[in-house]
């Protein structure tokens, strides 16, 4: 991998995957972990500091591609990003934008109950919408190619993981 390669990197070219959102997660995790052992700084520590210092490059170069891909709201992003598509953000639906209101009250006022059992209630259905937007994702970008749609799903996706974020912090405080 030269200097280029590091700033100008297609994170699926890099662990050898079609430019897609659906993908095989197994074939990433195998690809990252043989280009990490190829990689690594310490199998470079004999090796001068210039060449220390891209193999370090290198390496967080893995970790950062590796990261995006098996997120998928990184990964629908990075594909948008890819795509060379420069739509402008589309606004969220005012019944989205209500829907995430409701959440976030329903979420308030079981933390405030300290109510273990809505609490998971939420959680679980909150885990089948993100599941539901993530295939959504998947059929606007690999078979219809919509960016600017997907761009507005991503966006969507990540309202859905901030709520997940509030669940599990809700419930950490309600048990410690």
């Amino acid at each position: 991998m030269d200097m280029q390669t590091l700033t100008e990197t297609n994170y699926f070219e890099l662990f050898g995957l079609a430019p897609r959102f659906s993908i095989d997660l197994n074939s990433l995790e195998r690809a990252f972990r043989q280009l990490q052992s190829e990689a690594h700084p310490d199998k470079h520590a004999s090796n001068t500091q210039s060449e220390q210092r891209i193999a370090l490059q290198q390496s967080t170069l893995i970790n950062d591609g590796y990261q995006t891909l098996r997120n998928p709201t990184s990964r629908a992003q990075f594909l948008i990003n890819l795509s060379g598509k420069t739509e402008t953000a589309q606004a969220l639906s005012n019944s989205f934008l209500m829907a995430q209101m409701e959440w976030r009250e329903a979420i308030e006022e079981a933390t405030a109950c300290r109510d273990v059992v809505v609490l998971e209630a939420l959680s679980k259905r909150l885990k089948h919408k993100i599941t539901l937007q993530v295939n959504e994702l998947a059929a606007t970008l690999d078979l219809q190619g919509d960016f600017a749609a997907a761009e507005l799903r991503v966006n969507e996706l990540r309202f859905y993981e901030k709520l997940r974020l509030e669940i599990g912090e809700a419930l950490d405080k309600i048990s410690s």
